[in-house]
């Protein structure tokens, strides 16, 4: 050993825990100093392969890929068989003076507090020696202990205690906030980061892992406890202590959460294994019956607690019933589809009942042979025979749709082989506008496309020829607009008496066919004709009610006369006989045209009167007419005389307003 090496003593705490001292540096560390180190150890720390502890059992954990194993690994595996004297960072003998501190200055202290050193490495525990990262087994956590730094900087005097599990984030930052904490001569510590906040977080975070603040202190309770030791003041407020603390119990949540479920990836194969073998535990099991079958078994005592071995239990539980489940699902699948199958082959319809489906079923060959078939339910069956009452019912609606769609479409095409008809015969002449289907009908009477259309739903051949003959009535007047613009823009307006050949040289240029314009040409004449009649007669009618006093008094003198008027008498006769009256010269004096229209309406009133008596008569006779064939009959004249006088008789009637 060298001489630097002697300067190292091993001493242990009250807890068993080991550290060494310098005793010229004046400094302890939890860590064996690499002079103390036997080449075997070297060889182990120069891997990046660490031992941690779950229990009694010993897990390795990679510092780089973060991989875990309960296996050595083979790096390690080789280094054990080349250095076979060691145990594996086995601790070396205790120095002489095991128990006792070293004298220093004549005076027994220990190394602890000696002189309370700056130390030259990390005075907290090393990375190595915490519970493994996610990705390795569960490791067991030391609580209960005190968690302290070997160096005691708030306790001087203290022994070390046994070392915390939780590792330091960074242990370069742990150094400087080791060295950013001096002790007075006095004993005091001075706390002096120098700005370094990353350090100094640190080192307010190892306090809290050396007071065994855990997941359920409160920062209330924690600031009592820590209020007092000198690195409380590592954080100069409030805030920044309390985030500190919050980060700690963040990282403690975390690491548990990683180590149970670490945990449980071991526990739940083991479980698995378990359950599956013993023939007592079903799938719907409880815990408690587990519990009272397993629990003295060594896989059910791996669980760290009773709340653990719940979890990995149920896990296992619900995978079961999972698998169970597809089971039933897969069996109950295969079996409908055999069914299915089996009813295809009965060749069901629409009107098969399930009462007789079910009995073929039951006493088919394929039914009974079958080992799994048997066991459906009859609702099951039910439901299987109901799918293909559905997809039968669903293949008849599709047949029959499509037989109503081919019928729809036949009919369709049956309209337009009969549109198409009347379109040749457009072409041809024979249909223009305003054409009647009395006109056309001789034409297309024997043609099939008429008797199609005619004896099928939907539009009847006639409706579809006013269809025809509406579109050509629209291209007409669309025609006859453009004829007429044509004509007002050379100047020209076309009155009744416009004849054909003047017509056809205004309309020069307009893209309307000959024909076409000689039916507009011929509607318009027509068209002007009659407003021009209805004007005269509007004119007429107007002047008679003007003169209406007038004229009925001369219908009543007409009636009046004797030898009574013929109505078949000439307008000279009537004039001749009455114009010396009083009426007659009352009516001329208004405008000379009054008498002849009163005669007029004179004449038309008593022929209607007349025919409305005669049928009268005539209704009579055959109600009371004797059977004998000569019975007196009133001749026209006969009639038409005694009414006249019985009109003479009369009062005034009241003239009808707007009669000519």
């Amino acid at each position: 050993m060298s001489a630097t090496g002697v300067q190292w003593t091993e001493h242990r705490t009250p807890e068993g825990r080991p550290y060494w001292y310098h005793s010229v540096e004046r400094r302890s560390v939890w860590e064996k100093p690499s002079e103390l180190k036997t080449p075997r150890e070297r060889a182990l720390e120069a891997t990046p392969w660490k031992e941690y502890k779950s229990g009694d059992r010993s897990y390795y954990v990679h510092s780089v890929t973060k991989q875990s194993t309960w296996t050595l690994p083979a790096e390690l595996k080789q280094i054990l068989d080349q250095y076979p004297n060691d145990g594996f960072a086995a601790a070396p003998p205790l120095a002489s003076s095991a128990v006792a501190s070293p004298h220093v200055g004549g005076n027994t202290q220990s190394p602890a507090f000696a002189r309370s050193p700056v130390p030259s490495q990390s005075p907290f525990p090393a990375m190595g020696q915490s519970s493994p990262n996610h990705h390795g087994p569960a490791a067991s956590s030391t609580r209960g202990a005190g968690f302290n730094s070997p160096n005691q900087l708030h306790r001087p005097g203290a022994e070390p205690a046994s070392g915390s599990n939780t590792p330091i984030p960074n242990p370069h930052t742990a150094s400087r906030a080791a060295q950013s904490t001096h002790a007075t001569t006095s004993g005091s510590t001075e706390v002096n980061f120098k700005g370094d906040k990353e350090a100094a977080e640190t080192a307010f975070i190892q306090l809290l892992r050396d007071t065994h603040v855990d997941v359920d202190w409160t920062w209330e309770t924690t600031m009592r406890t820590i209020i007092t030791n000198p690195l409380y003041k590592a954080l100069k407020t409030i805030a920044e202590r309390k985030a500190a603390f919050n980060k700690h119990i963040e990282a403690l949540r975390r690491q548990r959460a990683t180590e149970a479920a670490t945990r449980m990836e071991v526990l739940k194969p083991a479980f698995r294994k378990l359950l599956d073998e013993d023939a007592r535990i079903k799938s719907y099991s409880s815990f408690a019956t587990a519990q009272k079958y397993l629990s003295a078994t060594s896989v059910w005592k791996q669980a760290q607690s009773e709340q653990e071995a719940r979890e990995a239990f149920e896990a296992v539980m619900r995978e079961k019933q999972q698998a169970e489940r597809e089971q039933e699902d897969k069996v109950k699948a295969r079996n409908r589809e055999m069914l299915m199958a089996l009813l295809k082959t009965f060749e069901a319809d629409v009107f098969t009942r399930w009462r007789d489906a079910h009995r073929t079923i039951v006493e088919s060959q394929e039914y009974t042979s079958d080992a799994l078939l048997p066991r459906m339910d009859v609702s099951e069956m039910l439901s299987v025979f109901e799918e293909l009452i559905r997809g039968i019912e669903k293949e008849a609606d599709a047949a029959q749709r499509a037989e109503v769609e081919a019928k729809r479409r036949k009919e369709r095409q049956n309209r337009d082989a009969f549109k198409s008809l009347l379109r040749k015969l457009a072409d041809e002449g024979k249909i223009a506008a305003r054409s009647t289907w009395g006109e056309i009908f001789p034409l297309i009477r024997d043609d099939v496309s008429l008797l199609r259309v005619a004896g099928q739903a939907g539009s009847t051949p006639l409706e579809l020829f006013y269809d025809f003959v509406d579109s050509l009535d629209q291209e007409l007047e669309r025609q006859t607009a453009d004829a007429l613009q044509h004509i007002s823009k050379t100047g020209h307006t076309v009155t009744p008496t416009t004849t054909w050949s003047e017509f056809l040289e205004w309309t020069t240029g307009v893209n309307v066919p000959v024909a076409t314009l000689e039916q507009i040409h011929r509607e318009l004449v027509s068209y002007l004709e009659a407003e021009q009649e209805r004007a005269t007669v509007e004119a007429r009618k107007k002047l008679e009610r003007k003169f209406r006093h007038q004229i009925e008094d001369l219908r009543y003198a007409f009636k009046k006369v004797d030898p009574p008027l013929r109505l078949q008498a000439d307008w000279d006769e009537v004039k001749q006989k009455m114009h010396d009256t009083h009426e007659w010269k009352q009516a001329e004096k208004q405008d000379e045209r009054v008498p002849k229209w009163a005669w007029e309406k004179f004449v038309r009133r008593q022929k209607q009167k007349l025919l409305d008596s005669a049928e009268s008569v005539d209704a009579k006779k055959r109600k009371d007419a004797p059977d004998t064939p000569n019975h007196d009959k009133l001749t026209f004249e006969e009639t038409l005389t005694k009414r006249l006088r019985r009109d003479a008789d009369e009062d005034h009637s009241e003239p009808e307003e707007g009669e000519v």
